[in-house]
């Protein structure tokens, strides 16, 4: 598995992007997620990839606990897997717990992604590879 990004959870995807933006990141489009109730904007900067997550609206997200946990930050290393059901199932034997089952997301295009979680470590995104 190669690193993808680390995402960071937000209250505010403009403010946030407008902070790094001062600061040399580069920003794609906005996407919305209905399903999970975020919103994310993906970042580089010299080859260094970023994913805003916020909240959608005060109905309830996945980033809500977290924020309110840590507040802003970083949470999460995202990892681009080329054998998505056998690299969960090593992470299973290695103690990570699976927390959000494996679903398409909208962020990749419909590819699936899983969140495992390791309490010594704590929380990694698994995305499927292009096909």
């Amino acid at each position: 598995m190669k690193i993808d990004h680390i995402g960071y959870a937000i209250k505010s995807i403009e403010k946030s992007k407008a902070d790094l933006e001062k600061v040399g990141y580069k920003f794609g489009e906005l996407i919305e997620d209905k399903d999970r109730n975020i919103e994310i904007v993906f970042g580089e900067k010299d080859g260094y990839k970023i994913e805003l997550v916020a909240p959608r609206d005060k109905s309830g997200s996945p980033v809500d606990k977290i924020i309110k946990r840590i507040g802003n930050g970083p949470y999460h290393i995202c990892y681009v897997s080329t054998d998505f059901e056998n690299e969960i199932k090593q992470l299973q034997k290695e103690n990570y717990k699976m927390i959000i089952e494996p679903a398409p997301a909208v962020a990749f295009d419909g590819r699936k992604v899983v969140f495992l979680m390791k309490l010594d470590l704590g929380l990694i995104e698994v995305v499927e590879d292009r096909i």
